[in-house]
């Protein structure tokens, strides 16, 4: 499988059936190479029985899957798996094995040289922020639920696979702890540009991850989008049902402050003095960011910094009036 170089993955008129049970009825799509692809919808919508077609799990009762351009069914399917990264819930590592054993597990079933697994070992503990030194030696018991999940991850990315899998990865963990590590993962994929195609129910966790989100019911796609697409243009009754009272807080998360954000060249003077020694968000922040930050300094101004450089300021009076015209649905994704 490592002779292709491209990674796009794409589903034609595919349909699983079980015992003349439709779960999965002529679903299409497309995953570019380097995108995070999420499939998202209710319980037995048949977003899991789809990811795991791609790995050769489930085989489609009819219809074509693709990967590089090539049918999956003529890959050998050892090898198909072994190029495919995979995260679940349950994490599945193995308990009465080292951390470094249950990362390098794939890497020494490849045949790669100690020195070499070691060495990605310690780099992917650094990329999901365990400590080599620290975390290498323990065992999955002496770690927490999102250290283990961590562990996971890094056990996916082990022989550095084009695609990666990802079904609910989050789902058993604690909100505070599962907010922070979706907000690692995002930064995460955004540095190193897998096809990843992630499972979820949870609205927020695809619109920070996604790319793009495909939204199923029933065992079909109803909308396909980036996600302020979807928030903000709902192709039907369904699809604004499922957003329902999240759509306003959606709305806040995935509007940039570059959108509302004042540029330097154009504020006074007297508006920039005093923000040096005052925090300031990232380019990247949201309105909803925004609004957080001044919950918590009570400041007027924030500045917005690229690279180290102020450059622009959002002001509280700015966030509030397009807090209130969203409530009021004046913006687009009001509900």
């Amino acid at each position: 499988m490592n002779e292709h170089t491209g990674w796009k993955i794409r589903f034609r008129n595919v349909s699983k059936s079980y015992n003349g049970h439709d779960v999965l009825k002529d679903v299409s799509f497309s995953v570019g190479e380097g995108e995070t692809f999420v499939l998202i919808g209710t319980s037995g919508s048949g977003k899991t029985t789809t990811l795991k077609m791609i790995n050769r799990l489930i085989e489609p009762t009819k219809g074509d899957i693709e990967i590089g351009g090539r049918e999956i069914s003529s890959y050998d399917v050892t090898d198909l798996r072994r190029s495919i990264g995979y995260v679940v819930q349950s994490i599945g590592l193995f308990p009465h094995m080292s951390i470094v054993k249950n990362v390098s597990l794939v890497p020494d079933l490849l045949g790669w040289k100690r020195e070499e697994t070691d060495s990605r070992v310690d780099e992917l503990l650094n990329m999901v922020g365990l400590e080599p030194a620290v975390f290498r030696e323990r065992y999955p018991s002496e770690l927490s639920g999102g250290q283990q999940q961590r562990i996971g991850v890094a056990r996916a990315l082990a022989a550095d696979p084009p695609i990666i899998l990802m079904d609910e990865p989050f789902g058993a963990l604690d909100p505070i702890t599962r907010e922070g590590l979706q907000n690692e993962l995002a930064a995460l994929l955004k540095k190193i540009r897998k096809t990843v195609v992630f499972v979820t129910h949870d609205i927020f966790e695809a619109a920070i991850l996604g790319d793009r989100i495909a939204l199923m019911n029933s065992g079909r796609i109803v909308q396909t989008g980036g996600p302020k697409e979807i928030v903000e243009n709902p192709g039907d009754d369904f699809v604004v049902d499922f957003l329902g009272k999240h759509r306003f807080q959606l709305s806040l998360l995935l509007m940039g402050v570059r959108e509302i954000a004042a540029k330097v060249d154009t504020v006074e003077e007297t508006d920039l003095s005093g923000l040096e020694g005052i925090p300031s968000l990232g380019g990247d922040s949201t309105v909803l960011d925004a609004l957080n930050y001044f919950r918590q300094y009570g400041h007027e101004v924030i500045p917005v910094r690229d690279g180290g450089e102020v450059t622009g300021v959002v002001t509280r009076e700015e966030v509030k009036q397009r807090v209130w015209r969203l409530m009021r649905g004046e913006d687009a994704g009001a509900g």
